[in-house]
């Protein structure tokens, strides 16, 4: 992975391509942090572009994934994403000059901006001086994230058991790669400092995730009131355009599998064979209990909440749904009786593992019927090519 302080230089947009306005552009930059409900935020702008278009609001997309482009342009990450240079360079100059195009405000969203080093912000803004820049960052609390940063590497293809990943992340060795992305994509007060250093407080947004068992809506509701949007009558996406989490027997299914592979399937093939069929359309269908912050986890946690939460008070941070949320909820007394996310019975393995084999052999099967037929079809197509060319010889003899 590329360092997080190497970043493309920047592509200023000449003065010519510069369209003259009565009043002063809008770009919201909603950079994460992942796991904080960005996939639900980003199906539900989505759903809405139209409706939000009328508003004068644009949300560029595109099939081949403009936003994911842009974002692998300025972190240089590509490689690790199984791309090339050449897929994602100019990617984030062509948002930008859509911006500059838009009379309104025009929302660019993406996740995996969190880790980007301060060069590399610096860039990215550089491309937007002089338009009204307003960054969104949303968090929640320090306890649910580490779990859910764990099972979303596992879903990237990390090997990595929670107790191994956590005992990892507070080390936090400075020579660890998986500690140093972590606290990069996840240190609120840090990614807040990196994208807002140089914007005034009242430009930089913090949404609060609503604590577990409330409405998406309320996300969806505060999302809007930081971007700007009037979302009020606007029915956000359903759980089901979420990337989705799976249950503790489920992730850990696949931890084994990603050490069986051992690293032999990379990305982008890894993505969409094993993220998104395997995990997210098969193991995400299956119902074992989700997996739970570890008691271990709640202390520290609640002492680095209650510091991010006095730390984006001092900043003077415009705070949309209740900043305390981000403090972990004291789990109760029935928190040790709950599993450590490592302590999965291998017989709660069977049946989604029977799942996942029968689906792949389904996969095989019509994979397999498509060649038979497609090879069917290009002998058909050979005959009839031989017997034209064979009535064409013989009308011009």
């Amino acid at each position: 992975m590329a360092s997080v302080d190497r970043a493309p230089a920047p592509v200023p947009v000449p003065a010519r391509d510069r369209p003259s306005r009565q009043h002063q552009q809008r770009v919201v930059l909603h950079v994460g942090v992942p796991k904080s409900g960005t996939t639900f935020l980003q199906a539900s702008l989505l759903r809405h572009a139209e409706a939000l278009a009328q508003q004068g609001v644009l949300y560029p997309q595109t099939e081949d994934g403009i936003m994911f482009r842009a974002a692998l342009d300025v972190r240089g990450t590509h490689k690790a994403w199984g791309r090339t240079r050449a897929e994602v360079e100019g990617a984030w100059d062509d948002l930008c000059r859509q911006a500059w195009a838009h009379p309104g405000t025009t929302v660019i969203s993406h996740e995996l901006l969190a880790a980007a080093g301060k060069r590399q912000v610096d860039s990215a803004l550089s491309m937007l001086r002089g338009l009204d820049v307003q960054v969104v960052v949303t968090a929640r609390d320090p306890a649910r994230q580490l779990t859910a940063e764990w099972q979303e590497g596992i879903k990237h293809g990390r090997r990595a058991t929670f107790a191994e990943f956590q005992s990892r992340i507070e080390a936090a060795l400075p020579e660890d790669g998986l500690a140093r992305h972590f606290h990069a994509v996840q240190d609120l007060p840090d990614v807040l400092g990196r994208w807002g250093r140089h914007l005034p407080a009242e430009q930089v947004h913090v949404v609060v995730a609503p604590p577990p068992g409330s409405e998406r809506r309320l996300l969806w509701q505060h999302f809007g009131e930081a971007a700007g949007l009037d979302v009020a009558a606007l029915e956000p996406a359903d759980a089901g355009s979420a990337n989705r989490s799976l249950g503790t027997a489920e992730i850990d299914l696949l931890r084994r599998v990603n050490v069986a592979l051992g690293g032999r399937l990379p990305q982008p093939r890894y993505g969409a064979l094993v993220k998104h069929e395997v995990a997210q359309r098969v193991l995400a269908a299956q119902r074992s209990p989700a997996p739970q912050p570890p008691p271990s986890v709640y202390d520290q946690a609640t002492h680095l909440a209650e510091q991010w939460v006095k730390q984006v008070e001092r900043a003077g941070y415009t705070v949309h749904g209740t900043l305390h949320d981000l403090v972990p909820r004291d789990p109760g007394p029935d928190a040790g009786s709950a599993p450590h996310p490592d302590e999965v019975d291998p017989a709660d393995q069977l049946t989604p593992a029977a799942e996942v084999i029968a689906d792949l052999l389904l996969q095989l099967h019509r994979a397999q019927t498509e060649l038979v037929d497609q090879t069917a079809k290009r002998r058909d197509w050979k005959r009839r090519a031989k017997k034209a060319r064979r009535t064409l010889a013989e009308l011009g003899s």
